[in-house]
């Protein structure tokens, strides 16, 4: 008899435990598991980079990320991950066909003559739109950051996106 008061009390002692720990727990959202973005956030805020900036129609058909890196990102009080990685991109229709290059090699204002492909937001990024002629698949050599925020990750496409882990508050259902 005396065990299985022991270990009644010992269960209630837990469920105690388990009750305390979660109310202290603000209610937006936590992980038990691997509560950080994976490759699939990744590649999602890579596509609506390359369909904003390229063309709509664009289709990812390879990515894989080379490195991934855990940031503390000091004097904002928040974390962040970043995904190196390399893609190929098909372009059925091209991408800013108006910016295709004169005979003699001169582009119009507003478009860039430079046949370097990025979407990694920087201060060195080619903000001019480039022309890809249509049929063509472009090799990106990129990385994107994912921001941890109130409403879950944020992409570098403004969209929040969900951790890859056992999440319990609203990080699951932010897409």
């Amino acid at each position: 008899m005396n065990r299985r008061i022991f270990a009644l009390t010992l269960a209630l002692g837990v469920v105690v435990l388990f009750a305390v720990m979660f109310s202290t727990i603000p209610a937006k959202a936590f992980c038990w598991l691997n509560c950080e973005p994976a490759a699939e956030q990744a590649r999602k805020v890579f596509e609506n980079l390359v369909k904003t900036k390229f063309d709509p129609d664009a289709k990812v058909v390879k990515f894989e990320v080379s490195r991934f890196w855990r940031l503390d990102v000091e004097g904002a009080g928040h974390k962040a991950v970043e995904f190196y990685f390399d893609a190929s991109v098909e372009f059925p229709k091209g991408a800013n066909l108006d910016c295709k290059p004169e005979p003699d090699g001169k582009v119009k204002e507003g478009c860039s003559a430079s046949t370097y492909y990025s979407t990694t937001i920087r201060n060195q990024m080619i903000k001019e739109r480039q022309y890809i002629e249509p049929g063509k698949t472009i090799e990106f050599k990129d990385e994107t950051r994912l921001d941890q925020g109130d409403k879950g990750w944020k992409g570098q496409d403004g969209n929040f996106y969900g951790s890859s882990g056992f999440c319990v508050g609203d990080f699951r259902s932010i897409s």
